[in-house]
């Protein structure tokens, strides 16, 4: 069989299809209009080829043979084509799951937070419980406390005053001096027979408080 330009050209595109698979696409988008291109082409080479077929004297074979080419090099960016699709659905489902943990880790963090205020409250209100629990008890407590203070506190003493106090003892001794004299005269007039003499004035003995 006779290797025609085309023929040729449609070879080095299948050989060329291993590599361009296990070339990494820049992108989704180029590496599908990439397929879409080489899709193109190969009709366009089956095209060119089976016109080439029906100028030679043996057409049917040589129909046969592009058919069969151009059969293989479709099947192979077929191929290519659900390489991309279940990458595609692959990064989408790997996107979901990281979308659905993260939702779940922002709803886990949220419930983290109210139960953090749910218990700061709650301690706070025992905090106020406690300090009103307390008050009370403070305020039952002054009666008994009131009652336990002697109503009237005791009153100084006065300070003496030593002044006052030595003419206090003078007037006492005064006193004392003048009913012993008394005492005295009335016994010398007891001894002689006459009556009991009447008492002098005595000083004064008040006192000097």
């Amino acid at each position: 069989m006779r290797v025609t330009p085309l023929l040729l050209s449609l070879c080095l595109s299948l050989s060329g299809l291993g590599v361009v698979r296990a070339a990494e696409p820049a992108s989704d988008r180029a590496e599908r209009e990439r397929i879409k291109a080489e899709q193109a082409r190969v009709e366009s080479t089956f095209a060119a080829r089976e016109r080439e077929c029906r100028d030679r004297f043996v057409v049917t074979p040589c129909i046969e043979e592009a058919r069969r080419d151009r059969r293989q090099a479709m099947e192979n960016l077929r191929q290519q084509q659900e390489i991309l699709d279940d990458t595609q659905r692959k990064q989408r489902a790997a996107q979901r799951v990281e979308e659905i943990r993260n939702k779940v880790s922002a709803e886990e963090a949220k419930r983290r937070e109210a139960e953090a205020r749910q218990i700061q409250r709650a301690a706070q209100k025992a905090e106020t419980a406690a300090s009103a629990a307390s008050e009370a008890a403070a305020a039952a407590s002054a009666p008994a406390r009131a009652k336990a203070l002697p109503k009237h506190p005791a009153r100084e003493k006065p300070v003496p005053d030593p002044q006052r106090a030595v003419e206090y003892e003078k007037r006492q001794a005064a006193a004392q001096e003048h009913r012993a004299a008394l005492a005295r005269r009335n016994a010398e007039r007891a001894a002689k027979g006459k009556p009991p003499a009447k008492p002098l004035p005595a000083p004064s003995a008040a006192s000097g408080s």
